[in-house]
This record gives structure tokens, C-alpha cells and sequence, in this order.
């Protein structure tokens, strides 16, 4: 059997080095993420109309009993999207709903629709945790600015509020978190 010749040192060379690296890094762990943009700033304008967004949400008539309902408010300048995952971390959003336990979004608003935005995701009620995050993909005819948001969760032990501020492209995976505990029925309970 006739051999290849010899390997030309660069290559040699370039392998050794990766798998160096590959070697060298498993105890440093994975390599750091993109730099985080610094956090937006409430200015009275942002806080005023978040508080709009809110108060809007308290307006909405209450969820079924037999459900959880997570509502997101945000104003015509931006497109946000609610993600929410449930106890069987499946995440319910604009391109995977239903899910497998029955969560779905009933609206995904973008930037053809006028006014203040609501997108809401129902799931029935399930006891487990719960994740709720906010993604700013699209500014709505330019401006890119931080946009003011209002979340509104409810679930059997009542109403939960919540306002904020999302960045334009950045995606945050958890803005609340919240555990529903299951209930035991008395009848049932000996």
C-alpha cells in the first residue's frame, strides 16, 4: 500500500491548534454572548404611557376559571411578541401555537394593526411554572427607541401587573415567572 506523502506542516499545525482548543476550553466553559446594550431609561414620557398600557390591560373582562391568560400591551410604534412557556417547557408564541397542553396565542398583533396592541396567550389551567418573555423584533416606520410595554397574567389566585421596557432586537427570555400549585379537592383528599 502507497502512503499519501507527508502532511504539510500548516496543516498539521492548524490541527493541532483546534483541537487544542477544543481541549483547553471544556474547563473554561462556553464562550461569552454578545455584549449586553445597557438598560433603557424610564423617562416621564415611557412611564406615562406604560401606565396607559396597564390600565388598558385592567379593562379586559376576567379569564374563565378554568384557564390562565397572559395579555401584552404595547403602543402602534413597535411590533413586540409574548412567549410563553408552560409546565411541559413547550413555549407558546406567533409560530408555535397550539402547543401540546392546549396553550395558544389568540392574537399575534403587528404593525399593520392601528393602536394599542394586545397579544394574549390562554392556556387551560395546569399547575407547573410558568415563563413569560417579551421580544422587540420590528420598529413600526422607523425608531428604533426603547418601547414601553404592560403585561397582565392571570390565573386562579388573581390578577398580576407588570410594566416594562424592551429594546429593539433584543429578545428577553424571562420578564416574570410565576408557579401555579395544584389544588387538592377536599372530597378527594383522605
Amino acid at each position: 500500500m502507497k502512503g499519501r506523502g507527508p502532511v504539510p506542516l500548516a496543516v498539521r499545525l492548524g490541527a493541532a491548534l483546534v483541537a487544542s482548543a477544543l481541549l483547553g476550553a471544556c474547563g473554561e466553559g462556553p464562550p461569552p454572548g454578545p455584549p449586553l446594550p445597557p438598560a433603557p431609561a424610564w423617562t416621564p414620557e415611557r412611564t406615562a404611557e406604560a401606565r396607559t398600557l396597564a390600565t388598558r390591560l385592567s379593562a379586559l373582562p376576567e379569564a374563565s376559571p378554568g384557564e390562565i391568560r397572559v395579555h401584552l400591551a404595547f403602543g402602534p410604534e413597535v411590533d413586540l411578541d409574548v412567549y410563553v412557556t408552560g409546565p411541559l417547557e413547550e413555549t407558546v408564541y406567533y409560530a408555535n401555537t397550539p402547543s401540546g397542553i392546549g396553550g395558544e396565542l389568540l392574537e399575534d398583533r403587528r404593525c399593520a394593526h392601528e393602536g394599542v396592541r394586545i397579544e394574549t396567550v390562554r392556556f387551560p389551567l395546569r399547575p407547573g411554572p410558568y415563563r413569560v418573555g417579551v421580544d422587540y423584533p420590528l420598529a413600526c416606520g422607523g425608531g428604533e427607541k426603547p418601547a414601553p410595554f404592560a403585561l397582565l397574567v392571570e390565573t386562579p389566585g388573581g390578577r398580576e401587573r407588570l410594566r416594562g421596557l424592551a429594546v429593539h432586537q433584543v429578545f428577553e427570555p424571562v420578564v416574570l415567572e410565576f408557579d401555579l400549585e395544584p389544588e387538592t379537592d377536599p372530597e378527594v383528599t383522605r
